[in-house]
This record gives C-alpha cells, sequence and structure tokens, in this order.
C-alpha cells in the first residue's frame, strides 16, 4: 500500500504536534512547517519545510512527496486575550483574520491545485467551537474563526466532483499551552471555575483532537465533506 502523504501547517501551535506524531505513527509521511521554522530539517522526528507562503510551502512539500499529496492538516493557531468589543478596531482585527482565515484559506487553494489532477485529497481545518457556542469578550477571535467554519461547506461543494473533501474540526476546551495552559487548570480559583463550563467536567486532550484528525485525513472518511466537527465536551 502506497504511504499516504500529509501536510501539517503551524506544526508548533495547538493541537499540531501531537497529530503530527499521531499521523506519522499511523504510517503516514508527515511534513510540517511553522512561521519559526526558517529552514528545511526535522523537528521532533517530524521532516518540516521553511516557513514561506502558502504556494511556497505548498509548492516545496509536495516536491519532496514526489508530487502527491494525500492530505493537509491547516490549524492555525494564536493566543486570544480578552478584547472589549468596544476597543474593537480594524487594526485589532486585522491580525487575527490573516492568520487564522485568510492564511488557512490559502493553504487550502494551494492543496487543491496540487490534489485536483489525482481527483483525491482531504482537507482539514484546525478551527474552534468558539465561534458556535459563544464565548463574550473573545469578538476578534470568535469571528475570525467563524470565517472557516462558514466556508467548510462552500468549499466541499467546490471540490467534491474532484474527490476532495473538506472538514473542519472545531475544538475548545483543550489543554494546551497555547489556549488552556497548566497553570491555568491548576489555579485553585480559575481552575474549577474553567471546568464548570465544561458539561464533561474536565479539559480535553490534545490526543483526542489528533484521533478526530487522523480519521478525516487517513481513516475510511472520504465520504464524509463540509462538516464542522465540535469537539468541546458537550459544550455545543
Amino acid at each position: 500500500m502506497t504511504m499516504k502523504t500529509v501536510l501539517v501547517t503551524e506544526l508548533k501551535g495547538f493541537a499540531n504536534p501531537v497529530i503530527a506524531r499521531r499521523l506519522k505513527d499511523a504510517g503516514a509521511w508527515v511534513i510540517g512547517c511553522d512561521p519559526s521554522i526558517t529552514a528545511d530539517g526535522k523537528e521532533e522526528g517530524v521532516e518540516t519545510v521553511a516557513w514561506g507562503s502558502p504556494a511556497d510551502v505548498m509548492a516545496r512539500a509536495v516536491a519532496r512527496f514526489g508530487g502527491k499529496l494525500d492530505a493537509i492538516v491547516i490549524s492555525s493557531a494564536m493566543p486570544a486575550p480578552r478584547i472589549k468589543v468596544e476597543d474593537l478596531t480594524v487594526d485589532v482585527l486585522t491580525p487575527y483574520f490573516v492568520r487564522l482565515a485568510a492564511e488557512s484559506l490559502a493553504f487550502a487553494g494551494a492543496a487543491v491545485r496540487a490534489m485536483r489532477p489525482r481527483k483525491a485529497g482531504r482537507i482539514v481545518f484546525g478551527s474552534s467551537s468558539g465561534p458556535i457556542g459563544g464565548i463574550p469578550g473573545f469578538a476578534a477571535y470568535a469571528s475570525a474563526r467563524a470565517a472557516i467554519n462558514g466556508v467548510v461547506r462552500t468549499l466541499a461543494l467546490e471540490v467534491a466532483s474532484d474527490g476532495i473533501s473538506v472538514n473542519a474540526v472545531a475544538a475548545n476546551f483543550i489543554q494546551t499551552e497555547t489556549y488552556y495552559p497548566k497553570a491555568l487548570l491548576n489555579d485553585p480559583v480559575k481552575g474549577p471555575k474553567l471546568l464548570s463550563r465544561v458539561p464533561m467536567g474536565r479539559l480535553g486532550e490534545a490526543e483526542e483532537v489528533a484521533a478526530l484528525v487522523e480519521m478525516l485525513a487517513l481513516g475510511d472518511s472520504g465520504f464524509v465533506s463540509g462538516q464542522v466537527i465540535p469537539i468541546s465536551g458537550a459544550w455545543c
């Protein structure tokens, strides 16, 4: 059986290190990229290509894959501080939309160009369930994530005839140092308050996100497309 090829963007963000490792352990040939990676090489056992424009990163990764891209996991991550709505300006909002929405869509477009000739492929966005359930004070972050959640079905319909699926994993309340660090969870006041908001009474693990991503990227799930799948302990 031919080894599946997968590009993972933002290798060092959110649950992405765990996702990349799980895909590799499942037998996939994984290449990662990240804004902090400035030269081709390896990071924690995963092959990497230097950061650049989505089209450039894609071209170099696909070349290394020998021209074959089976899946891409597009998972941009950035801190999400609380910002009052009256403090939102174009300058405040722009970085969120550039990083979380525009950049992600550009990676998707570059992936489709690589996948269409083979009439097959999987696109998995790492997104958030925040804009689904709603969290007051996080309009900047939620609106950018909502842009990706909102475009999944449109993209899925556009590329369905080419055998390409498009889905999003919409996570929240996952214990990672990017969003819910251990220091917050261990705080005697803030920790219990945080867990009280999660119906399951605990934070999710990066491995649980990785398992869902693996199913969508590598599993027998090619007929699943156009879906935004929350993983948030029944919060939404």
